[in-house]
């Protein structure tokens, strides 16, 4: 049924931007995605007497992905909109540290607890995790240009189809002086395990929207290096008690075919 939507939604936007095919730009881009934010998740209860208590997921650096897709730009007098058909992965990386008893520490990282250590003793959990979000975008934008055309800035809405996500995570529990290493685990985001109640907590969404501004430069009138800036304002997680920030930065060169 997505299918279906998203196809009718290209072609209704494609017979629009034809209405004046005189004015007509159209080509392919490419580039890389820059990601940066944070996530903080309630807790997660486990069982009837465990639960994973809020995990306050710290930007660790930046998290790079790639972009491309081809665009569609009519030209007014006054003003300009660019359709764009994108795939996109979008990466962000994550930082968790935890101050728990040792028995909780011991569940969350899939290890047994020696015998010797008493399982309310003070411990520590490490958790890093990879988050990956790989969509289908269109980016409806409309536009001002200046100096002939070669300015330009613009603004508008991006519709994003998830295709697929996954969060893959490594952690390292410290108990009693002695340091555990997990193995690392795979989650499926978009489609999770029902039996997994972190996973089930974490589910993306199908459909989102971000807000989307950005400049661009074009040179020897075929050659576009756009630099942009998006926010998913609709948000990412099915679970509207999941609060953080999402920031995504896309630098793209695009080539003008007709």
């Amino acid at each position: 049924m997505k299918q279906v939507q998203l196809t009718a939604l290209v072609l209704l936007i494609g017979s629009t931007l034809a209405m004046g095919q005189q004015k007509l730009e159209g080509g392919i881009k490419g580039g890389p995605t820059f990601t940066h934010g944070y996530t903080t998740i309630p807790s997660i209860p486990l069982s009837a007497n465990v639960a994973i208590p809020q995990l306050d997921n710290k930007s660790n650096g930046i998290g790079t992905g790639y972009s491309f897709g081809i665009w569609g730009r009519q030209n007014f007098d006054r003003f300009y909109i660019q359709v764009e058909v994108d795939y996109n992965q979008f990466m962000l990386k994550q930082k968790a540290n935890l101050t728990i008893p040792a028995g909780l520490a011991a569940v969350l990282s899939g290890l047994s607890l020696p015998p010797a250590v008493p399982a309310q003793t003070p411990a520590t959990v490490n958790i890093t995790s990879t988050s990956t979000l790989e969509s289908f975008n269109i980016p409806i934008l409309f536009g001002k240009r200046w100096s002939d055309g070669k300015i330009r800035a613009f603004v508008g809405p991006n519709l994003l189809f998830t295709r697929k996500a996954e969060a893959k995570r490594s952690t390292t529990a410290t108990i009693a002086g002695l340091t555990f290493n997990a193995p690392e685990t795979t989650s499926d985001l978009k489609n999770p395990n029902p039996q997994n109640p972190s996973e089930r907590a974490l589910e993306v969404k199908s459909f989102t929207y971000a807000a989307e501004v950005g400049v661009g430069y074009t040179f020897l009138n075929r050659l576009d290096v756009d630099a942009r800036y998006a926010l998913p304002v609709g948000g990412v997680y099915k679970d509207k008690n999941i609060k953080g920030y999402l920031g995504i930065a896309t630098l793209s060169l695009g080539l003008r075919l007709f």
